[in-house]
């Protein structure tokens, strides 16, 4: 059985045409399918608007749905991955459109190879479209693009791929959950800077933990998805704040690849060896090109504060994260 998780945040505008092409999917002939929406902690009556539109498309499959008080994505998705019944799951965003054959193309690829936990697609823009000169360098940060120069394990370039689209295995997925999954972009402390790095990247974590069970993240670029991403966020403006949640993101992904390479079980003021590592990044960008070197002095400045700011924080996050690759590991 598959899972189509769809969350959504006040998304009354755009969900209809999602909701659409889920109606269109080509169900592969030896499995079923369910539809499990989530309410997001909207304001709008987002359950109705969602149950009118599927009956009025004739209600191609089952449809569950559910409300998610507690704001975020994390949550959202954690609500949805525990009530879905399939063996896979699916992340739908409010603003992707899937294409025909999505379902058959990534149940046959994971059909054939069991140890593959994860799997991305490929998310493209309408045709209409007009794009800034900007969009293309951070295109993968708007799920958009290729994920991987070649199908399979996006090793050794990516360690990750990204939410919109990605297929689960429920059976990954649950192994982590027992062994503790930390739900570090779920983390929620007094520290504004803590509270900072919750913008994003739970799908990055969402990949490394179902690789510490044993299992590996792939890339299939003939699966695609039209991303609908509104107009208004092809800013100046919206660049920026991408920019710095992908600088608190990047902080903490590099946070599980640290933990990846440890032999040990406990450390100690780890984050003033992240703070020399910054710097020694620093030395090392002035090789580059200005564009690049102005781009990562950006985002090491942004670690660099984080870091300074959270202290300890950032150490009990690091033993978390290692408590649990060693629960899996056992």
């Amino acid at each position: 059985m598959i899972s189509l998780i769809l969350c959504s945040h006040n998304g009354n505008d755009r969900i209809l045409s999602t909701l659409l092409s889920l109606s269109k999917l080509i169900i592969p002939s030896d499995t079923i399918v369910e539809l499990v929406f989530v309410d997001s902690n909207s304001t709008q009556n987002m359950v109705d608007k969602v149950l009118s539109v599927w009956e009025e498309l004739s209600n191609p499959f089952p449809l569950i749905t559910f409300k998610e008080v507690k704001a975020g994505k994390v949550a959202a998705l954690r609500q949805g991955f525990e009530q879905a019944s399939g063996d896979y799951f699916i992340v739908v965003d409010d603003d992707n459109e899937l294409q025909k054959d999505y379902l058959d193309v990534g149940y046959r690829y994971l059909q054939k190879y069991s140890k593959v936990g994860v799997m991305g697609g490929q998310g493209v823009l309408p045709s209409e479209y007009e794009l800034p000169d900007w969009f293309e360098s951070y295109s993968y940060h708007f799920a958009c693009g290729p994920q991987n120069i070649h199908d399979g394990d996006v090793r050794p370039r990516r360690n990750v791929v990204y939410g919109a689209g990605m297929w689960v295995r429920k059976e990954a997925y649950m192994l982590a959950i027992k062994h503790g999954l930390p739900f570090i972009f779920d983390f929620h402390a007094t520290n504004q800077s803590v509270k900072a790095l919750n913008n994003g990247g739970e799908d990055g974590e969402l990949c490394w933990a179902i690789r510490f069970q044993g299992y590996e993240v792939h890339y299939l670029s003939s699966l695609i998805f039209t991303h609908r991403i509104a107009r208004s966020k092809f800013t100046d403006s919206y660049l920026k704040m991408i920019q710095e949640r992908t600088n608190h993101s990047t902080l903490l992904g590099s946070l599980y690849y640290r933990v990846s390479l440890m032999k040990t079980n406990k450390v100690n003021h780890f984050w003033i060896k992240e703070l020399i590592f910054i710097i020694i990044l620093y030395f090392k960008n002035f090789r580059f090109e200005k564009a690049y070197f102005t781009k990562e002095l950006l985002r090491n400045l942004s670690n660099f504060y984080l870091l300074i700011n959270m202290r300890s924080k950032y150490d009990e996050l690091v033993n978390k994260v290692l408590s649990f690759k060693l629960k899996s590991m056992q």
